[in-house]
């Protein structure tokens, strides 16, 4: 049984379907036992299968019922309907993300035991610090899954017969998702993408279809399957896993490597046509998210259409509604044996992409007005490090710009002035930018920029070390330099430059 909370917050169970039909009802605003880790993976899970199942039944508009989907999800496991149960007995079927041995002697490769929902997830906690691990003892049925679908449908490369998903650029990298969302949770989410990826089938007589549901085709982890016999909108699994009960009920994980990746697309890079995947520009590879997560600097790279080209379910539709909307990036980045983080950055978008006379605006002039912002804030946080430098080096003549010790020592101010604008970037004066109203919102923007400048300045010159005798002159000529090169900064605004 899985949980979900409704509008009102009353918590609601049921089965697989009875969820699929809480969500297509706008029933379902949130999964109490998800993981914040999990949370994209299982949108993602229950979007691609809803959306496949309505293009293999003819269906464009999402029914109503927990009966109306078991028909429709077993639709598309005609004369399978155990591969929806999350244990079953027999390996030589398919059960839910587990794929059915080959043969019976298969079953003895299955030597890994995992007790716990957490010791199957994707997370690496080798040194047991932030996340402990195989805490979940006890876990539901529930919390096995959501670990299932993470992992099936993100995990990387993780040593030898521990190979990763096909929708990412290579086994060290993360999928990484880009969308637009409504107001409304979990179920208005789900209705909107299912809504537009079958829209986007209908309309394409060449979309691809073959196999969608991956774990119902047998494997014995030493074949690959080619990319191109797979759906378009696939959902896909990475490892030998497969789930039983023991003595009391309570499920345990058994795992076996495999010599080989289940999908056969190394040489595609993460070009798999995954709806909330951003691409290189040129088409080449998916986009890898880094630690540093989705700051202004990479929310504007990610916007910029020279050099990312955004998914179908990061641009704007015509039938979404006018007001509440968000853009929503989320990773969690995955490293070389680590994490390095689980990020998320939620845009609101007021007017829903459309100017004050209810236009539609070009998502290209989003991504533009970011870019330029942008690049605005590069340059002040430049101008303020040249002055932070002069001030821990004594305010000489001349700083030093390639001090590595000065630079350490003006980090932590840097890093203020740099939360500072982030937090303000994507602000009310932003939507009026992109709208193109007749104000200078360049100059405005530098200005802004200017004072968050100098405010971080003005903390850094209390805190920073030194005797008051020395402390007064580098104050003085570190914030004139600073307040000199702001005030021709700001000014070329006003002549466009």
């Amino acid at each position: 049984m899985i949980g979900w909370r409704d509008e009102n917050g009353g918590v609601h169970r049921g089965s697989l379907f009875a969820v699929f039909a809480a969500l297509a009802d706008g029933a379902a605003w949130s999964f109490p036992a998800l993981r914040p880790h999990q949370r994209e993976p299982w949108h993602a899970f229950t979007v691609q299968v809803a959306a496949m199942a309505l293009l293999r039944a003819g269906l464009d508009t999402l029914p109503g019922g927990e009966a109306a989907w078991r028909d429709l999800l077993h639709g598309l496991t005609p004369d399978r309907p155990e591969a929806w149960e999350l244990v079953v007995d027999d390996w030589s079927k398919p059960a839910l993300l587990q794929p059915p041995t080959i043969a019976a002697t298969d079953r003895a490769a299955y030597k890994n035991r995992l007790p716990t929902p957490d010791a199957l997830d994707m997370l690496v906690t080798a040194k047991n610090h932030d996340v402990k691990q195989e805490r979940m003892v006890g876990a539901s049925d529930e919390d096995w899954l959501f670990a299932l679908v993470t992992l099936q449908t993100t995990e990387g490369f993780l040593g030898a017969g521990n190979y990763g998903i096909s929708r990412m650029n290579g086994g060290f990298a993360s999928r990484m998702s880009i969308g637009i969302r409504p107001t409304g949770g979990a179920g208005a989410m789900f209705r909107r993408d299912v809504e537009r990826l079958v829209a986007d089938g209908r309309a394409r007589p060449d979309r691809r279809t073959g196999t969608e549901l991956l774990w119902t085709v047998p494997w014995d982890g030493t074949a690959s399957l080619r990319y191109d016999d797979l759906d378009e909108l696939y959902v896909e699994i990475c490892r030998r896993v497969r789930l039983r009960r023991d003595a009391t009920g309570a499920i345990e994980a058994l795992a076996a490597g495999s010599k080989c990746a289940r999908v056969a697309a190394t040489e595609l890079k993460g070009n798999t046509l995954d709806p909330w995947a951003p691409m290189k520009a040129d088409g080449s590879t998916s986009h890898t998210p880094t630690g540093a997560g989705f700051g202004y600097r990479q929310m504007a790279t990610l916007l910029d259409s020279k050099k990312i080209a955004l998914p179908r379910l990061a641009k704007p539709d015509p039938a979404d509604d006018r007001d509440g909307l968000a853009i929503v990036a989320a990773a969690l980045v995955r490293g070389q044996g680590k994490t390095e983080g689980l990020h998320r950055r939620t845009i609101r978008t007021p007017g829903a992409f459309r100017d004050a006379e209810g236009r539609p605006l070009p998502l290209d002039r989003i991504g533009e007005v970011a870019g330029k912002r942008a690049e605005d804030g590069f340059q002040a946080s430049r101008r303020l490090s040249r002055a932070l430098i002069s001030l821990v080096q004594g305010g000489p003549d001349k700083a030093r710009l390639d001090d590595d010790s000065a630079k350490k020592k003006i980090e932590r101010w840097m890093n203020r002035f740099n939360e500072a604008v982030d937090g303000i970037f994507f602000d009310p004066p932003f939507w009026a930018e992109v709208a193109a109203t007749d104000d200078n919102h360049r100059m405005a923007w530098r200005e802004t920029l200017r004072d968050l400048a100098t405010d971080s300045f003005a903390i850094a010159a209390e805190a920073a070390p030194g005797t008051e005798v020395r402390r007064l002159p580098a104050r003085a000529r570190a914030g004139s330099l600073l307040h000199h090169e702001m005030k021709k900064w700001v000014e070329d605004a006003e002549y466009g430059e």
